[in-house]
């Protein structure tokens, strides 16, 4: 029978899941242009400028500004990316930030969450929810990979 291990991550294992991840998510739109990137509507996806802002925003929501009690980076990022908050056929006209713009606000968020790792003792609840954020990640790269 399999064995599992059921230790949380180390600190330093977060980080290395938090630059993998956040690496892929840059790997995968590299070759895209703005076009590619901003993709007619369709039903069954989210124009992928918007789905990489809304990991960013996912992550520094839960890991940054719950755990942490950091405040936003961008005023307007809940406006842009809570994705409970803003209906799916809106994403397509919402006033998004740059491709480069956005790709800066996954490093700044990046950046901050592996400062906050580096810690002195992280709190449990901050490993938490960036395992938590780190899988939403993993899940829509695979997404990505699909649509």
């Amino acid at each position: 029978m399999a064995q599992f291990n059921n230790t949380n991550p180390t600190a330093k294992e977060l980080i290395e899941w938090v630059i993998d991840a956040r690496q892929r998510t840059f790997d995968l739109i590299a070759d895209l242009n703005d076009k590619q990137i901003m993709s007619p509507y369709l039903s069954i996806v989210n124009p992928l400028l918007w789905e990489i802002g809304h990991v960013a925003w996912f992550q520094e929501k839960w890991a940054l500004r719950e755990s942490c009690r950091h405040k936003p980076i961008r005023e307007d990022a809940d406006k842009l990316w809570d994705s409970i908050a803003i209906a799916h056929q809106t994403r397509w006209h919402l006033p998004l930030p740059s491709r480069d713009q956005t790709i800066n606000y996954l490093r700044q968020v990046r950046d901050r969450v592996i400062e906050q790792l580096k810690g002195e003792n992280p709190s449990s609840e901050l490993c938490y929810f960036v395992r938590y954020t780190v899988h939403h990640e993993d899940m829509h790269n695979e997404a990505f990979t699909y649509t």
